[in-house]
């Protein structure tokens, strides 16, 4: 009985979820809730740039409002998404993926074909003017275009750690915007703060302070996933062009605050998202912080920069329904069985549902959950 209500479950939560370029929601009509729009018209750039993340139908094609009665998420490469909560623009770091030429200790990165592999320009994720930027950390490949997002949207309000902001604010010297420090700097791991209320309304952010990796004791049998992948195909197929922006601190990893890394749980009624754009090892003070939070649905989570019982361990301590795996990069298809088997060996009660991120298909492709279904409150 036990086994069949688990399946039961999870065929829910796989037949609940789905991607296309036009809509993926939780079991309700294409169209959206058009008496929710009250957004002024946006220009044809940034209509047309909300289409291409989130969907023909779920962006007023006159007025360029996100409809409201969805949290839709659109995967921009590694772990960054463009997301809307509560028709609101935030963008969960700030990258769209690419090669960029970028050096690690001297070399060439190599791992990533050219950004015509996404999609998408820095300009069109600037386009989408969002209102908020949350940073999980700033290295290159998570925050590389975040100097273009601000200049292109004066105002804007950017929310990370005290060193996150430090060298942003070095950086973009030339327009206004905010940057949120939600910890101060050198704050221990495990640090916990929520977002004032109102900057979003109607959504709760809380931001705790967790490591960014951490090497396996015994990478023999605690490897992590994704690394030494066979070579595929995406490289050639997509050359990196000569003329290719480069990401923000390249060609070296990032400013200096690039390690310093923050999960988010983003919240709208009884519908909870956890964001990890990095996952390492997590100590005792981490591990009481993400257990005071209220119970995490959906699990947005970098499987690569630790190892398995990393992933493992922050699975079960919060619990997600639902687990979508980021940061295998370029060719990350290559791992999904590995993953899959790894997922199904984890005990009953510490075992979500994973709904694979595929690349290329996936990317910009809408992701929409509905969060007052019955289901997040059971």
């Amino acid at each position: 009985m036990r086994e069949r209500t688990r399946t039961c479950w999870r065929l829910i939560l796989q037949t609940c979820i789905s991607m296309s370029m036009g809509l993926a929601a939780f079991g309700t009509s294409a169209e959206p809730a058009r008496a929710e729009i009250r957004e002024a018209r946006l220009s044809a750039e940034t209509i047309a740039a909300r289409q291409h993340y989130f969907g023909l139908n779920n962006v007023d094609p006159k007025t360029g409002a996100v409809r409201s009665d969805r949290v839709i998420l659109s995967w921009t490469g590694v772990s960054g998404f463009a997301a809307a909560f509560n028709g609101k623009v935030v963008l969960m770091d700030a990258y769209v993926a690419r090669d960029g030429g970028v050096l690690i200790q001297g070399n060439p990165l190599g791992i990533w074909p050219s950004i015509k592999y996404i999609g998408s320009t820095p300009e069109e994720m600037a386009a989408l003017k969002p209102e908020l930027v949350l940073l999980g950390h700033t290295h290159f490949d998570h925050a590389g275009d975040l100097p273009a997002v601000i200049r292109a949207n004066p105002g804007l309000i950017v929310a990370g750690a005290a060193e996150h902001c430090t060298d942003i604010k070095n950086t973009v010297t030339d327009v206004p915007f905010t940057c949120i420090s939600m910890f101060p700097a050198n704050a221990p791991n495990g640090s916990l703060t929520p977002l004032y209320n109102g900057i979003i309304p109607g959504v709760e952010f809380t931001a705790i302070k967790q490591p960014h990796s951490s090497a396996p004791p015994d990478p023999s049998v605690d490897r992590p996933f994704g690394w030494n992948l066979p070579n595929c195909s995406a490289d050639t197929d997509y050359p990196v062009g000569p003329n290719e922006p480069l990401a923000w601190g390249a060609p070296n990893t990032g400013p200096p605050s690039g390690a310093i890394s923050v999960m988010w749980q983003i919240r709208i009624g009884n519908f909870a998202i956890a964001w990890q754009d990095t996952a390492g090892y997590i100590d005792q003070s981490v591990i009481s912080s993400f257990a005071s939070l209220p119970k995490t649905d959906v699990r947005l989570a970098s499987v690569v920069v630790a190892g398995r019982n990393a992933l493992a361990l922050n699975n079960a301590i919060l619990k997600p329904k639902l687990f979508l795996p980021l940061h295998h990069d370029a060719c990350g298809y290559l791992i999904k069985k590995d993953l899959e088997d790894f997922i199904a060996s984890l005990p009953d009660g510490v075992r979500p549902t994973m709904q694979f991120m595929a690349d290329p298909s996936d990317y910009l492709k809408p992701i929409a959950f509905d969060p007052h279904a019955r289901i997040w409150r059971e």
